[in-house]
């Protein structure tokens, strides 16, 4: 009776993450979709091109900053949590590692800031990102999703989000305000790591600790690390290559259909990442039917609502960015459409990675899979931006996240997580996807305002899925 309590309040308390978590996130989009027409109204093509190719040099610091420790201290953390004493020193351990990590990062950054002409005359803008890593990675926001604390992370976010939003519309008023704008973009990072720093006391007080088992942590963060090094190579090399093949106009137009794409996937990754503890610590109990029962649940919710996302992008891909952005970026509709496919897989290899392989301990292929995709990449970067530009760019973000859902699918199958999944996923997809279809045929010819048109389509879309989903799941209780 005590374990079947325990187990309900277990599935209470995921289900309240969730909802915090896609919060979260749900407000994280909310506010792009407030400041970037803002930015693109105020900023050329070719400066907000400039604006998100410095963001994807400094992200690749980050990375080294990062090292691989928020993946490794949640998915382990999570199993040593109930161990005051094991899981402080674990933490300390890990926290070492992340002031190693970054400093090691901000010197590399000063280093390669000096020897570049173009980078060392923006040097102040440069001071300013190298802030963002700092407080990103020593905030430890690890430890919050450790111990689940969803209602903390979403409420600080929220208000520190708004402040920066304030900050944007006061300083940032013309073309000449780039600096301003880096700053702003930087100072919700300093006061995220702050408040997590003073709030994270009341689990763990954090101190530098060198000992043996440091080695074994680096043996164990060395393939999440290279692996996230090859994913954000396929990720953000799309934008890095672009400035320098093709220049800064080809990633103005392209960073707006990356950022409807990655508000799109961000909000299927949150609710990806409340489930990460959870199941680390089903693994380590040795419940594996458990574990593949959650799994199984998770993806026939969350599959068919992305791949009726995916559909509904494509279907208002010009609305978006005119909405988004402004006319002049309506360039940039064939990427958004080809990326609009690639979130179908990039959820999917989320799920494979993150929530089945990683607990799984299968760091190791997730690496050699991701390495794989990133080189491929890499090489039709080179082949296609100088001919196709942005376009280029989209296809090979497509291709690289289709060849990692391969990968990670076969070793998945190994597992026994997709079985018998097939015929239910394909009967969600027959039920959802043509009647979206068939909304945003009609509203488009009905409605001519734009923005109500989307708003219209996505409300009308969302409670047909819920009302489908809804008789799905009342069918198979029926049947089982």
């Amino acid at each position: 009776m005590a374990e079947l309590q325990e187990v309900r309040n277990q599935t209470k308390s995921l289900k309240i993450n969730l909802v915090l978590n896609v919060v979260k996130t749900f407000v994280s989009m909310c506010f792009p979709l407030i400041t970037y027409p803002y930015i693109t109204r105020i900023f050329s093509v070719e400066d907000v091109g400039k604006i998100n190719f410095y963001l994807s040099i400094i992200s690749y610091f980050q990375l080294i900053a990062y090292f691989g420790i928020p993946t490794y201290a949640v998915s382990i953390g999570s199993g040593k949590r109930d161990n005051i004493k094991c899981f402080n020193r674990f933490a300390d351990e890990v926290y070492t590692l992340s002031v190693l990590s970054t400093f090691i990062s901000c010197s590399l950054l000063g280093v390669i800031v000096g020897r570049i002409h173009s980078f060392s005359g923006e040097w102040k803008i440069w001071v300013v990102l190298s802030v963002s890593i700092i407080f990103n990675t020593l905030g430890a926001e690890w430890l919050l999703q450790v111990y689940e604390d969803y209602f903390f992370m979403t409420l600080r976010y929220i208000f520190i989000q708004i402040a920066g939003v304030v900050l944007l519309f006061i300083f940032v008023r013309n073309s000449t305000d780039m600096t301003k704008y880096f700053i702003i973009y930087v100072i919700p990072c300093v006061l995220t790591g702050l408040s997590n720093r003073l709030y994270e006391k009341r689990y763990c007080r954090l101190k530098i600790r060198i000992n043996k088992e440091i080695q074994f942590h680096l043996k164990a963060l060395f393939p999440i690390f290279f692996s996230n090094i090859a994913t954000i190579i396929y990720i953000n090399s799309d934008i890095t290559m672009l400035g320098i093949l093709c220049g800064e106009k080809s990633v103005g137009l392209y960073s707006i259909s990356t950022k409807i794409y990655n508000v799109g996937k961000n909000i299927f990754f949150a609710m990806t990442a409340v489930y990460v503890p959870g199941l680390s610590l089903l693994i380590q109990k040795k419940e594996f039917s458990v574990f593949s029962e959650k799994v199984h649940k998770f993806i026939m919710d969350i599959l068919p609502l992305t791949i009726a996302a995916a559909v509904g992008i494509i279907g208002l891909g010009s609305e978006l960015i005119s909405l988004f952005a402004g006319l002049s970026y309506l360039e940039g509709v064939k990427s958004l459409h080809i990326l609009a496919v690639a979130i179908v897989f990039a959820v999917l290899n989320g799920i494979n990675t993150t929530i089945i392989l990683i607990p799984l301990r299968e760091e190791k292929l997730v690496l050699k899979a991701t390495i794989c995709s990133a080189v491929l990449n890499l090489m039709l970067n080179i082949i296609l931006l100088p001919v196709y530009q942005q376009n280029g760019a989209a296809f090979t973000t497509l291709l690289a996240e289709i060849l990692l859902f391969i990968i990670t699918t076969r070793r998945c199958y190994n597992y026994n997580i997709y079985k018998n999944l097939s015929k239910k996923i394909i009967k969600n997809i027959i039920a959802i996807i043509p009647m979206i279809i068939c909304i945003i045929l009609i509203f488009k010819v009905f409605i001519k305002n734009m923005f109500v048109r989307c708003m219209v389509t996505t409300i009308v879309s969302i409670v047909w899925y819920i009302f489908i989903k809804m008789f799905m799941d009342k069918k198979v209780r029926q049947e089982t």
